[in-house]
């Protein structure tokens, strides 16, 4: 078990150290912009996937949303998470539901944003699990 901790705890560090590097932080400041707006591209288009590659619509989300909480952390040391990160993702979940309230193929689901929470919810759970193991 304290090798378990040992190794958690040289990730935090490594992962903590990664963020003090100017271009890595750029870059995933990059990448995070991107991935949302391919994302709200996706959102708006029709999805024509065959019944056995269908994937269930709020695991989507929720790992969706695990990984732009991933990179938003990883993209900026601001604190506190939930106002400077998190609230602004959750926004933009907002804004994606909104925005398929008006596209013709697609439909508004509060159901959906309540996946991108949890997503959310999920990452920051996992993230202060690590620290408090660390510590």
């Amino acid at each position: 078990m304290t090798k378990i901790i040992g190794i958690i705890s040289h990730l935090i560090l490594f992962v903590r150290s990664l963020r003090g590097i100017t271009f890595f932080k750029y870059s995933m400041r990059f990448l995070v912009v991107f991935l949302m707006l391919a994302g709200a591209w996706v959102a708006t288009r029709e999805l024509d996937l065959p019944p056995q590659y269908e994937i269930n619509d709020k695991l989507i989300h929720i790992f969706v949303f695990f990984g732009f909480s991933v990179l938003i952390d990883l993209s900026s040391v601001r604190k506190p998470f939930w106002l400077w990160k998190a609230l602004p993702l959750l926004g933009y979940g907002v804004c994606i539901e909104i925005m398929q309230y008006y596209t013709p193929v697609r439909s508004f689901s509060l159901l959906d944003w309540v996946a991108d929470l949890i997503g959310v919810l999920l990452y920051f759970s996992i993230k202060k699990l690590l620290i408090w193991l660390y510590l």
